[in-house]
């Protein structure tokens, strides 16, 4: 049974999505749970904090990082039917240090990454902070969905591109890209010499029925050239405990990434993170079930009264991910969404400028919460769109 946890004790919790802002206001970001943690995951915590498991955690074979690499592996077969090789699995801390290490190793000062836009902010973080140059090539909507524009992407394809950055599902948009999607970009790829970072950190959070395939295992001619990025962090909701795993598809991805990146930039996970992610892949899908089941409740509710009651939001029904990602360009709002939305509504939702260029005029809203609070966060925005006639729609 998942357990929603109240506004009290999400303040408890210390996290900076409910502490960083003053107390009346609802946070819809980022991408966080408000759900008490797994049994699983805190039963195996207690018992670190019983047996004093502070120490630093072994790299040997029966050690803490030789089973998560086994849960990974043996996860990646369960769910995705897909095998891969533990000796090019790199237990890391975080997954935005991977992708920045990643472009870092695969590129060069002055080249350039291609993504697809709206991104994940801490994309084009990476990007800039590595001195990288973004090519973004924007995800129309067509017939209600969000599409890859392959077409436009071929166009900014050049020598200068050394890296493909996925995300795969896709935040913010929440689609699940088919391999038909796919084929085209991928063909793109090959033909260019890119290296693939896919980060398939959503890829457990897809409703509908819909499965995921890794970008390696449904492309594997261009296996050898792609990182995969998975961790429990959004599905069991511990980021704070900082595991996660890149994949390398090849030795020489690995040790091309090895020469450039020193182990001691990256460091490792710790023992709680590895504890708690082990547990959670080993033992923790009946739980992962369930939430999924919540979540897919709540996107539905998300979405209807959105649609129903204020249509005039640009809103996309999301395949995968507990984030939705709002269009308030129909309106006039003295500012940006989400100023108005912060300050009017007191609702915190995720800044559409920092997703690129050309979406100031969006935000992303995070509906994995209880029901009371999602509504109350609905009503907040409702109220703040209609009590001013300046915020009508033109």
């Amino acid at each position: 049974m998942i357990e929603f946890l109240t506004r009290e004790r999400l303040r408890l919790r210390a996290s900076g999505k409910w502490v960083d802002f003053a107390e009346d206001i609802l946070p819809s970001n980022p991408a966080e749970m408000d759900f008490a943690i797994a049994p699983v995951i805190m039963n195996a915590l207690q018992s670190t904090l019983d047996n004093q498991k502070f120490g630093y955690a072994s790299h040997g074979d029966g050690g803490p990082e030789a089973r998560l690499k086994a849960a990974f592996k043996q996860r990646m077969k369960d769910r995705f039917d897909w095998e891969i090789d533990t000796a090019t699995t790199l237990p890391v801390s975080n997954l935005v240090q991977a992708v920045a290490a990643s472009i870092w190793a695969f590129s060069e000062e002055g080249d350039k990454v291609a993504l697809q836009v709206p991104a994940y902010p801490m994309f084009h973080a990476a990007i800039a902070q590595t001195r990288r140059t973004a090519v973004c090539n924007v995800m129309p909507v067509v017939d209600g969905r969000y599409e890859l524009d392959v077409e436009a992407l071929v166009r900014q394809i050049d020598e200068g591109v050394k890296i493909l950055l996925l995300c795969h599902p896709h935040n913010p948009t929440g689609r699940v890209f088919s391999k038909e999607e796919l084929e085209p970009v991928a063909r793109l790829a090959k033909a260019h010499g890119l290296t693939i970072i896919s980060d398939e950190i959503h890829s457990d959070i897809l409703f509908d029925g819909l499965s995921h395939v890794p970008f390696a295992k449904m492309f594997p001619d261009l296996s050898d050239r792609t990182i995969t990025l998975y961790s429990a962090s959004k599905t069991f909701n511990i980021p704070g405990l900082a595991c996660a795993v890149m994949h390398f598809g090849s030795d020489r991805l690995q040790a091309e990434f090895e020469q450039k990146v020193p182990a001691m930039l990256l460091g490792h996970p710790g023992i709680t993170g590895l504890v708690a992610t082990t547990a959670a892949w080993e033992e923790g899908d009946s739980w992962a079930r369930e939430n999924l089941a919540v979540l897919q409740s709540n996107r539905d509710h998300f979405v209807e009264r959105f649609w129903k009651e204020m249509p005039e939001v640009g809103l996309c029904k999301p395949q995968a991910t507990y984030l939705a990602w709002a269009d308030f360009s129909a309106f006039t709002i003295s500012g940006s969404p989400f100023e108005f939305l912060r300050d009017k509504g007191r609702v915190m939702g995720g800044n559409g400028a920092n997703f690129g260029k050309g979406y100031e005029q969006f935000v992303r809203f995070n509906y994995a919460t209880s029901p009371e609070i999602l509504d109350e966060k609905i009503d907040r925005i409702f109220r703040a769109l209609k009590s001013n006639s300046n915020d009508l729609p033109n």
